[in-house]
């Protein structure tokens, strides 16, 4: 039996949330978003209107990116140890002010709150819809397991399916999108 730092018991571990770039670089990928551009300048990212009326600097805020560049991985990521794009700040980016040895792992409201009313998954799960819509069609069966298998590499258990379509009838597929990119499978790996 090989020991793990994580092994609560033979096969429990604990869970470990993604860091907030991996979450943020995961929902472009899966949304078929995710410009694949290496090198280069960084990216400016959007910055929400409240988060910048808080700023001190006025003079010093950045253009945002064009939507493409701005779909870069987070390691381009332009940032500034005065104005954190808020949602990386939320899902605990690293300290950008001090030295940080190690990232705080917190678990806090807010945290949903954006990853599911935020405006970056809602735009997300917009292009995650449209992608499923035209690589599966309008066959709702079709449209799930896709997106079971974009966004947690496995197939719909029999339940989820049925579940799912239920879900559809009332709610279009965007909602269904912003769900899966709200699974705890999607931000908490095994």
């Amino acid at each position: 039996s090989v020991s793990s730092p994580y092994a609560l018991g033979p096969t429990l571990y604990h869970y470990r949330r993604l860091e907030a770039e991996a979450i943020r670089d995961s929902a472009l990928a899966v949304s078929g978003q995710l410009n694949p551009k290496r090198f280069g300048p960084a990216m400016h990212p959007a910055i929400p209107a409240a988060a910048l009326e808080a700023n001190t600097d006025t003079e010093k805020i950045w253009q945002a990116s064009d939507a493409r560049e701005a779909s870069r991985r987070s390691i381009y990521t332009f940032i500034k140890r005065g104005l954190v794009v808020p949602m990386l700040e939320t899902l605990d980016l690293a300290d950008t002010v001090s030295s940080c040895p190690q990232r705080q792992v917190t678990t806090v409201a807010p945290q949903a709150l954006t990853l599911f009313n935020g405006d970056f998954v809602k735009e997300q799960a917009k292009h995650f819809a449209a992608r499923l819509k035209r690589e599966a069609g309008d066959d709702a069966t079709k449209q799930i397991t896709l997106a079971w298998r974009l966004a947690l590499c496995r197939e719909p258990s029999a339940s989820e399916l049925a579940q799912m379509k239920s879900f559809l009838q009332t709610e279009p597929l965007e909602q269904l999108c912003r769900v899966v990119l709200n699974l705890n499978e999607f931000v908490y790996p095994e």
